[in-house]
């Protein structure tokens, strides 16, 4: 069996996912192929069993390398079993965590893949005030993010990772279990 682990991440977010995710499934016997979105315009995916897409969100939005990977082999996963996996601001919070859900990943589904992917993951995020984000985003994060954090009597000072780990092991081993 093999899977292959496509995603996009702007500040590194997705990526620690994705290796996690990698490590989890390599643990189980089975062969992990990991690659940055960025640079994969003809990548074959005939080879692999399973087909892993994540990308990170910033201001509503996937990476535009894990989009083109979907939308370059939307034909070729039809074959396949897909999983998708986003990490973002929504899945930090309970109240947001359906919307996210919906947006990110039930919309996409829809929109790139022929079959319901096997399974999604929601995953949270980091938020951390001395990355070199864009002014955009800077924007949004001081208008928006800081001040619900600071509602919410959160030391937005320091950086916060919303990850949860044990999760996110727990999703890539029901990957692992759907391969063997």
């Amino acid at each position: 069996m093999k899977a292959l682990i496509v995603y996009g991440t702007r500040y590194g977010t997705a990526a620690g996912i994705a290796e996690e995710i990698g490590k989890v499934i390599e643990n189980q016997g089975i062969e992990v192929d990991l690659v940055d979105s960025r640079g994969t315009k003809n990548y074959d995916i005939f080879p692999y069993d399973m087909v892993i897409v994540g990308s990170g969100i910033k201001i509503g939005k996937w990476t535009k390398g894990s989009l083109k990977f979907l939308e370059n082999n939307k034909s070729t996963l039809s074959d396949k079993k897909v999983a998708l996996f986003v990490t973002c601001g929504a899945a930090n919070m309970e109240k947001t965590m359906a919307e996210g859900q919906e947006k990110y990943l039930d919309e996409m589904a829809l929109k790139y893949l022929s079959n319901k992917p096997v399974a999604t993951g929601l995953f949270g995020s980091v938020y951390d005030p001395n990355a070199n984000q864009g002014l955009m985003y800077k924007l949004a994060t001081k208008f928006i993010i800081k001040k619900g954090l600071d509602k919410q009597g959160i030391d937005t000072s320091k950086r916060l990772d919303y990850r949860d780990w044990d999760d996110i092991r727990a999703w890539a081993l029901n990957l692992a279990n759907m391969l063997k």
